[in-house]
């Protein structure tokens, strides 16, 4: 399922919407696919499932220096 609502925040963004490049969408949105991710804040210590939200957004989102995003809990967390 591909919606750009889940677009919101991605680095990528900005090519969904008017810029000076002409750009009229996004490269990776063609073949994106909303999945269940793990956000947790680029700072915050990867130390506790607490610190890690559950998401549905797309597969290619990123949000460098904000959010770091994973397909699954990191191993040492997971039981």
């Amino acid at each position: 399922m591909r919606d750009k609502k889940y677009c919101i925040g991605c680095e990528q963004d900005y090519y969904n919407h008017d810029n000076p490049q002409g750009v009229k969408e996004c490269w990776h949105f063609k073949t994106a696919k909303a999945i269940e991710r793990y956000r947790i804040g680029w700072w915050v210590p990867q130390d506790k499932v607490e610190n890690f939200s559950r998401i549905l957004t797309h597969q290619c989102h990123t949000e460098t220096g904000r959010f770091a995003y994973y397909n699954e809990l990191p191993s040492h967390l997971r039981t």
